[in-house]
C-alpha cells in the first residue's frame, strides 16, 4: 500500500541516496520498485531490489513504452484498448489478483501491482510477457506466468473489498491530504521504531548480563572438570607404566623360548634339505636315462613313419592324377551340353523378344494415337487463349498509344514553349553583343583617327626641319618599299587563301562529327585563328625591326636629309601594316561569331533528337 502512495504520489525521490524509483532486478526478471544506494547529481548507479533485496547496478524499467519491440508496437496501435477507468469499470472484478512474475495472467483480467497500483491486462505479448494499463493511462510491459505449478500459476487472490478499499486509494482523497496521512503515518512509525529500539537496547543489556554470569559459572566447572581429569590421567599414567613393565618381562621369557625353538627347528631342517636333496639327485639321473631311451625309440619311430609317408604321398599322386583326367573329361562334357541350352535358351529370348517387340510397338501406336490427341486439344486450347490474350494486348496497345500520343503532345507543346523562350534570350544576347561590338568598333576608330593626326603633325614639323636631300634615293628607296609591300600583300592574301580552304575541310569534317566533336573543332578553329593572327603580328613587328634596323644603318651612311624620307616611309608603312591587321581581325571575328552560330544550332538540334528519342521508347 505504501508503494502505491509512493509511486503515485511523488513519496521517492530519485536524486538522492535512501529515496525509491522504479527499475529491472535480474534475479526478479521483473520491473519492480527499488531503493537507491548510491547516485552521482540524477545518474543512479546502485539500487536494493525492494521485493527480493539483491543489490545491483540501475536498470531502466523494461515495460517502459519506448524500450518495447517495434512489432509489438505496431501491433498494439491497431487494437482498440479501453482506458484505465473505463477499464477499472467494465471488467470483472472478483478474477483480481496480486502481481508476481509466477502468476499467469489473461486479457482483461485486473492486478494489483505493488509498485504501480491497480491496473488490469491490455495486451498479451509473447515470451510470458503481458501490457498492463494503469491510473492516467500509463502502460507497462512486464513478465508473467514464470510459477512451475497449478497454485503459483493462478496466484493470490483479491478480496473485491480490498479492491475497493485500493480504487478508493486511487481515485478517492486530494494529494494534500494524502501526503498529510502519509506524514503522520510516517511519525507514529519512527516513534514505534524508537520505542521498539529502546526495548531492544534494555533487552540486548538484560542478555549480555545474564550471558556474562552463565560464562563464568561455565568457566567455573570447566576448571573444576580439567582438575578431575589430570588426577584420572596421572592414575592412568601410573596404571599404564606398570602393565608395560610387566608385559616386557613376559615378552622377554618369551623371545628365549622361542629362540631355542628356532634353533632346533633350523637344525632339524637342515638336515631334512640334506636327505631330500640326496634323493633328488638320484631321482634327476634315473629321469635323465630314461629320457634319453625314450627320445632313441622316438627317432626310429620317425624315420618308420617317414617312409610311409613319401609311400603314401605317391599313391595318392597317381590318383589324383587319374582324378584330373575323370575331372577333365566330365568338364568336356558339361561344357557341350551347357553350349547347347544356351543356344536353346537364346532361340527362346529371341522369340520373346519379338512378342515383346510387337506388344511394344502396339503400345506405343495406341500412347501416340492419345498424345496427338492431346496434343489437338492442348493446340484448341492455346489457340483460344492466344486469341483472347492478342484481344488484350491489341486494348493495351490502343490504350498505350492513345496515352503515348497525349504525352507526346504535351511535351511538343513544353518544347515549343521552351524553344520560344530560348530563341528570345538568344536575340537579346545577339543584341547586347552587337551593341558591345559597335562600341567597341567605334572606340578603336577615335583611337585611330587620334594617332594619326598625332604622326601627321610629328611628320610635318620633321619634314619642315629637315633639309632637302637627294629626289633618286628617294624614289628608289619608296619603290623598293612599295615592292616589298606588295609581296608582303601577296604573301598575305596566300596565306588567308590557305586558311579558308581549311576552314572550309574542317566544317566539312565537323558536319560529319557528332555534336560533342563540333563544339571541339569550333574551339581548335577559334584557337588556330588566334595563333594565326599572333603569328602574323609576330611576323609583322619582326619585319618591321629588320626595316627600322636596315634604315638605321642607310641613315648612318647617308645624309641626314635621306634621314627625314626614310623616316615618312616607315611611318607608312606602320600605318599600312596596322589597317591590314585590322581588317584582317574583322573577318576572323566573323568567322568566330560563325562558328558560335552553327554550334548554337547544332546543340539546338541535338536537344530535339534528345527529347524526340524518349517519346519513341514510351
Amino acid at each position: 500500500m505504501d508503494q502505491i502512495f509512493e509511486s503515485h504520489f511523488g513519496g521517492s525521490s530519485n536524486s538522492s541516496n535512501g529515496g525509491e524509483t522504479d527499475g529491472y532486478c535480474p534475479k526478479c526478471r521483473a520491473d519492480t520498485s527499488h531503493i537507491i544506494l548510491e547516485s552521482y547529481g540524477d545518474e543512479i548507479r546502485r539500487v536494493q531490489c525492494a521485493v527480493c533485496g539483491d543489490i545491483h547496478t540501475y536498470k531502466k524499467p523494461r515495460g517502459a513504452a519506448e524500450d518495447a519491440e517495434p512489432v509489438s508496437v505496431t501491433r498494439r496501435r491497431k487494437l482498440e484498448k479501453l482506458d484505465w477507468l473505463s477499464g477499472i469499470q467494465n471488467y470483472d472484478r472478483n478474477s483480481a489478483v496480486r502481481y508476481s512474475p509466477k502468476t499467469a495472467l489473461i486479457l482483461h483480467q485486473i492486478v494489483i501491482h505493488p509498485s504501480f497500483g491497480v491496473g488490469f491486462v491490455s495486451e498479451i505479448l509473447d515470451d510470458h510477457k503481458v501490457e498492463l494499463t494503469f491510473r492516467n493511462n500509463v502502460t507497462r510491459v512486464i513478465v508473467h506466468g514464470r510459477g512451475e505449478n497449478d497454485e503459483e500459476l493462478r496466484g493470490e487472490q483479491v478480496e473485491e473489498e480490498e479492491l475497493r478499499n485500493l480504487l478508493k486509494l486511487e481515485m478517492g482523497p486530494t494529494p494534500e491530504e494524502i501526503a498529510a496521512e502519509r506524514e503522520r503515518r510516517l511519525a507514529e512509525e519512527e516513534a514505534e521504531k524508537r520505542r521498539q529500539a529502546e526495548e531492544r537496547r534494555l533487552a540486548a543489556e538484560r542478555a549480555r548480563k545474564e550471558a556474562e554470569q552463565r560464562r563464568e559459572e561455565e568457566r567455573k566447572r570447566r576448571e573444576e572438570e580439567r582438575e578431575r581429569k589430570r588426577a584420572e590421567r596421572e592414575a592412568e599414567k601410573k596404571r599404564k607404566e606398570e602393565e608395560r613393565a610387566r608385559l616386557r618381562a613376559e615378552k622377554e621369557a618369551a623371545r628365549l623360548a622361542a629362540k631355542k625353538a628356532r634353533e632346533e627347528e633350523a637344525q632339524r631342517k637342515r638336515e631334512e634339505r640334506a636327505r631330500i636333496a640326496a634323493e633328488k639327485k638320484a631321482e634327476r639321473e634315473r629321469v635323465r636315462l630314461e629320457k634319453l631311451a625314450q627320445r632313441e625309440e622316438e627317432k626310429r619311430r620317425r624315420e618308420e613313419e617317414r617312409a610311409q609317408k613319401v609311400a603314401e604321398r605317391e599313391e595318392k599322386r597317381r590318383e589324383a592324377e587319374a582324378l584330373r583326367k575323370e575331372r577333365d573329361k566330365d568338364r568336356e562334357r558339361k561344357k557341350k551340353e551347357a553350349e547347347r541350352i544356351k543356344k536353346q535358351k537364346a532361340a527362346e529370348r529371341e522369340k520373346a523378344a519379338k512378342l515383346k517387340q510387337k506388344e511394344r510397338e502396339r503400345k506405343q501406336k495406341e500412347a501416340e494415337r492419345i498424345k496427338q490427341q492431346k496434343a489437338r486439344d492442348k493446340e484448341r486450347e492455346r489457340k483460344a487463349k492466344e486469341k483472347a490474350r492478342m484481344a488484350k494486348q491489341r486494348q493495351q496497345e490502343r490504350e498505350r498509344k492513345k496515352k503515348q500520343k497525349e504525352a507526346a503532345r504535351k511535351k511538343k507543346q513544353a518544347d515549343l514553349k521552351r524553344k520560344e523562350a530560348d530563341r528570345k534570350k538568344k536575340e537579346q544576347e545577339r543584341l547586347r553583343k552587337k551593341k558591345q561590338a559597335e562600341r567597341k568598333k567605334k572606340e578603336q576608330e577615335r583611337l585611330r583617327k587620334k594617332k594619326q593626326a598625332a604622326k601627321a603633325k610629328k611628320a610635318a614639323t620633321k619634314k619642315s626641319s629637315a633639309k632637302k636631300g637627294s629626289a633618286k634615293q628617294a624614289a628608289s628607296k619608296k619603290g623598293s618599299a612599295k615592292q616589298a609591300a606588295s609581296k608582303k600583300a601577296s604573301a598575305k592574301k596566300a596565306a588567308s587563301k590557305k586558311a579558308s580552304a581549311k576552314q572550309a575541310a574542317s566544317k566539312k569534317a565537323s558536319a560529319k562529327k557528332t555534336p560533342a566533336s563540333k563544339k571541339k573543332a569550333a574551339a581548335k578553329k577559334a584557337s588556330a585563328s588566334k595563333k594565326k593572327a599572333a603569328a602574323k603580328k609576330a611576323s609583322a613587328s619582326k619585319k618591321k625591326a629588320s626595316a627600322k634596323k636596315a634604315s638605321a644603318s642607310k641613315k648612318k651612311s647617308a645624309a641626314k636629309k635621306a634621314s627625314a624620307s626614310k623616316k615618312k616611309a616607315a611611318a607608312k608603312k606602320a600605318s599600312a601594316s596596322k589597317k591590314k591587321s585590322a581588317a584582317k581581325k574583322k573577318p576572323a571575328m566573323s568567322k568566330k561569331k560563325a562558328a558560335l552560330a552553327k554550334a548554337a544550332a547544332k546543340k539546338k538540334s541535338s536537344k530535339k533528337k534528345s527529347s524526340k528519342k524518349p517519346a519513341k521508347r514510351r
